[in-house]
This record gives structure tokens, C-alpha cells and sequence, in this order.
């Protein structure tokens, strides 16, 4: 079901640039935000008729539905802050984005893990100190997490129709065509911007890997590496989304004097090594280390790559340009799970083979950006250096 939805969302990634630039951001989050919130809600009343809870295949329903949702929110949400902030402040406000969204994922994390699973303590350990708390929650049916859930889409609908947006037309200009006229344009112009589309690429690298690592590896690696149990899995959403928060506090600050490019390589060399040095290890603090250096990396990097995107592509074409270089992205995703998907390197301790091929793909990346650096830097003036 994963390689199903990831090789539809290329497609659907191309599609969904050509509609974000089109129509009005605004108008986007409110019709996805409709078709997200009737899915889980459909979800959840389709548990009331079976004995079992929520089918199976209203459970892909909502896995399918959600990952098609997300593949057009994010370049739109982009693509609309762009629209709407100055150019000055176009730092601060990815980066308030990223505090935003991991926070989120920090407590929608925490609260799923409780209502799934319930909790029943009469105290805290923290360490040697005991606090005396008791706290007893039963856990919930999926059916009515699922209506809860799709009621938030309903209530996000409210909260983004108070919004007072008007389109910026000195940046958003919305094209007539086709959808393959349309796609052409945001082609052509990385077609003629090709150090926009080498650092594009290299940018995401840390990203790619990120989610062939949680999706496909992490499991494998914590259960046949590390020989811990599922509850060292569970544990790597924390330690990650923790690292990510800080980078959104951080991150700017500390390259506030530093060129976008040469910061973008010493995090993706700093993901690489460490990465390297999980393959050869067994200790869970080393695990955890690495998971929170990538929470750091990753979200460091995405502020960073979207800040100088957004000085160096039009407004008109973000959604489409965005597309395209999300489409090489998964097309990357794509080959390295094929890759992964081979028996192989599911037996023993074989997966630390697939890591060293992940660090491999990531200096590779570093390689491409590393050469065209200099270029970079003298075609694409790092206006962010001028704003922070």
C-alpha cells in the first residue's frame, strides 16, 4: 500500500502544483480540508455497521486520502506564505511554520499514543523522583478517534474561512491552459534555471531519506540491530520531532551570517556522518542522538531550501516548480524502496547495508551541491543574509 500511494502521488504531486498555481490558496485548504474531514468522518461511521470496527479498507481509505491531502496543504500553504509576507520576512515566517508544525506533531503524537492505547498511572518516574498523579484513560474505538479527527478538518474550515485574503497580483498571476500548458511553463523555467533545479534536488536529499528511513528502515534497524523492542521505535518520533522544534528556533540564528548553500552542506554532511556511524554502532543512545540531529537537519534544511526558493522562483510558478522538484524527490523515494524492498536486506543484520547505500545517496547529493556551490552563490544572491 505504501509504494501504491507513493507512486500515485507523483503524479498527483504534478497535478496539484498546476491547481495551486491556478486558484486561490485559500480556496485549496478549504476544499481539501472538506474532503479530508468526510473521509475520517465516513471512517468513522462505517464502524457503527461492522461488528469489527472500521474495515480495513476504510482504514487505507483514510492512510490513502490523508497522504494526498498532505501532498497538495504543503506547497500551498508555501506557496500562500510566500504570497502574502514580505520578502524581509520570509525567514521567520518558515520558521514559525516549522515551530507550528512540529509542535503539532509533538502533541497529536503524544495524545494518539494515549487514545489508542489508554493510560492508567497513580504516578510519574522521573528518574529517582516519584510524582504522585494519577491519571486513568480508557482507551478510545479508531471509529471515534477518526470522527474526532475529522472533526478538527471541519473546524480548520471555520478557522481558514475567517481568514481575509486577497490575492497578491503583483506576485500571484493565475495562468489560463491546459493542465499540460500550464506544467510546461513551471518546466521551462527550471529548464532555464538549472542551478535552481541542481540545488532543488540536492536540498531534499536529507528529506528523501528521511522518510524511506522511518517508512522502511527504522523498524528493521531497531528490531535486527539494535535488538530493542518496538517501544525504541516508538521512542524516534520523539527524539526527531524534539530536534525539529529546536531547529525552528535555531536554525536562522545560527547561520545568520552563513551562506544558504554552504549551511544546506555542512547539515547534510553532518546527517551523512552520523548516519555512518549508526551503521557501526549498537547503542541505543547513539540512536537516539542521530534521530534528534535529524530532527535538527531535516527541519534546519527545509527552512533554509524554501527561504531561497522563494527569492529565486515567481510566485505563479512556486506551486509548480515545488511540484516538479518534489516529483524527483519521490521518484528518488521510489527506487531507493524498491531497493529496500528486497529480502535481503530485511534478514540478520543486514540493514545496515541499506543505511550505508542511504549515506552513500546523501554524499552524492553533497557532491552535486558542492560543485555548483560557487555558481549559486553568484547567480542567486542569498537575500536572506541581507534580512536576518
Amino acid at each position: 500500500m505504501y509504494m501504491f500511494t507513493l507512486v500515485g502521488s507523483v503524479f498527483w504531486g504534478l497535478y496539484s502544483g498546476t491547481l495551486i498555481d491556478k486558484y486561490p490558496r485559500k480556496n485549496i485548504f478549504l476544499f481539501f480540508s472538506l474532503v479530508g474531514g468526510i473521509v475520517l468522518c465516513l471512517a468513522s461511521a462505517s464502524g457503527l455497521f461492522y461488528s469489527t470496527g472500521v474495515p480495513t479498507f476504510m482504514v487505507v481509505a483514510v492512510f490513502v486520502c490523508t497522504a494526498y491531502v498532505n501532498g497538495i496543504y504543503y506547497p500551498a500553504l508555501y506557496a500562500f506564505a510566500q504570497e502574502v509576507s514580505e520578502a524581509g520576512k520570509y525567514t521567520k515566517v518558515n520558521s514559525l511554520l516549522e515551530i507550528q508544525s512540529q509542535a503539532m506533531t509533538i502533541a497529536s503524537g503524544g495524545v494518539g499514543a494515549i487514545l489508542l492505547q489508554g493510560i492508567d498511572v497513580d504516578s510519574i518516574h522521573i528518574g529517582s523522583m516519584v510524582i504522585p498523579m494519577a491519571v486513568h484513560i480508557k482507551a478510545w474505538s479508531l471509529s471515534r478517534i477518526f470522527l474526532v479527527d475529522g472533526l478538527t478538518y471541519f473546524v480548520a474550515i471555520w478557522l481558514i474561512s475567517m481568514v481575509k485574503y486577497t490575492p497578491h497580483t503583483e506576485k500571484y498571476k493565475p495562468e489560463d491552459g491546459t493542465i499540460w500548458e500550464r506544467f510546461k511553463t513551471g518546466n521551462s523555467f527550471l529548464r532555464s534555471n538549472p542551478l535552481i533545479l541542481i540545488f532543488g534536488i540536492s536540498s531534499l536529499s536529507i528529506f528523501v531519506f528521511l522518510l524511506i528511513d522511518f517508512n522502511t528502515l527504522v523498524p528493521v534497524y531497531v528490531i535486527n540491530h539494535l535488538h530493542r523492542s518496538v517501544t525504541i521505535y516508538a521512542l524516534t518520533d520523539v527524539y526527531y520531532a524534539c530536534g525539529a522544534l529546536l531547529a525552528g528556533v535555531w536554525i536562522t540564528r545560527v547561520f545568520r551570517s552563513t551562506n544558504t548553500v554552504k549551511a544546506i552542506l555542512l547539515l547534510v554532511a553532518t546527517t551523512a556522518v552520523m548516519l555512518a556511524l549508526c551503521t557501526f554502532s549498537t547503542s541505543v543512545l547513539v540512536y537516539f542522538a542521530f534521530s534528534f540531529i535529524l530532527g535538527i537537519t531535516n527541519a534546519g534544511t527545509r527552512i533554509l531550501r524554501i527561504t531561497y526558493i522563494f527569492h529565486h522562483v515567481p510566485n505563479n510558478l512556486t506551486g509548480r516548480v515545488n511540484s516538479v522538484l518534489n516529483m524527483l524527490g519521490t521518484l528518488c523515494r521510489i527506487g531507493l524502496a524498491l531497493i529496500f524492498s528486497i529480502k535481503f536486506f530485511s534478514e540478520g543484520d543486514n540493514v545496515v547495508w541499506a543505511l550505508l547505500i542511504c549515506v552513500i545517496f546523501l554524499f552524492v547529493n553533497l557532491f552535486m551541491l558542492w560543485l555548483n556551490a560557487s555558481q549559486l552563490e553568484g547567480k542567486y544572491p542569498d537575500h536572506r543574509l541581507k534580512t536576518t
